[in-house]
Formats: structure tokens, C-alpha cells, sequence
């Protein structure tokens, strides 16, 4: 067995700790938490002062350092005016979330801005995304 089987071999096996879950969770609340604090224009220092803590502390919340308990996410969520959404599902499912603001899915907004800087912008010959 090569090195490199061998360290794909070990990183499955990591893969399957309920640690690597954890810290998977962690880290995709931490990229929702700046995706939302992006929509809403909140910085970092702003988002401390919500929270009524200090900007070095959001940034080990987002590092995915911090143990963060549910009552945490529920507080910084409710300081970005969103909410916090926890799923359990088998290991064998594929699981896909899909966010609807008034009634169209993000996704379809980005790809609608999208078009509509190129338009603006009168780019030609570039890809735009096609809302599925």
C-alpha cells in the first residue's frame, strides 16, 4: 500500500468519529453565520456588540474554536435575525437545504443578480447560472 492509500485509508476512518462530525457542524455553522452576517451587512465588531462580547471572541466562534452549545448558536442567529435549523438524518442520506425568501430560493436571487451586473455592465460572452 502506497502513502498515499494509507492516508486516504486513515482519513476515512477519520471521517467516521463522531469528533470530524462535530467539527463538521461547526464549521458549516460558522459559513452560514458569515454568509448571513454578509447579507445583512454586519461586521464582526458589530456582531460582537450584539452578542454583547468582544470582536476576538465572534472570530474563535467562526475559526470553529469555540465549543459552541446550542443556546450560543441560537443567541449569535438571533443577532443576524435568522434562526437556527438542526436536522438529523441517516448517515446514508443526502441531505440538501434549500433557502426560500419570499418565496424564491436563494440561489435563484444570487443568479438573478448575477444577471443583472452583466446586464448593467454590458459583459458579453460570460456564463450565467441558470436557476434550477
Amino acid at each position: 500500500m502506497s502513502k498515499l492509500q494509507e492516508q486516504m485509508a486513515w482519513l476515512a476512518e477519520v471521517e467516521k468519529t463522531p469528533e470530524y462530525a462535530a467539527e463538521h457542524v461547526k464549521m458549516d455553522f460558522a459559513v452560514g453565520v458569515e454568509r448571513r452576517m454578509e447579507q445583512a451587512g454586519v461586521t464582526r465588531a458589530e456582531l460582537a456588540r450584539r452578542l454583547g462580547t468582544s470582536a476576538a471572541a465572534v472570530t474563535v466562534a467562526l475559526r470553529g474554536d469555540a465549543n459552541l452549545t446550542i443556546d450560543r448558536m441560537v443567541r449569535m442567529a438571533h443577532a443576524l435575525d435568522a434562526t437556527v435549523h438542526v436536522h438529523l438524518a441517516a448517515k446514508t442520506c443526502r441531505v440538501k437545504w434549500y433557502e426560500v425568501h419570499d418565496g424564491v430560493r436563494q440561489e435563484q436571487i444570487a443568479h438573478a443578480q448575477t444577471w443583472a451586473k452583466v446586464q448593467k455592465e454590458g459583459g458579453h460572452g460570460q456564463a450565467i447560472p441558470l436557476a434550477a
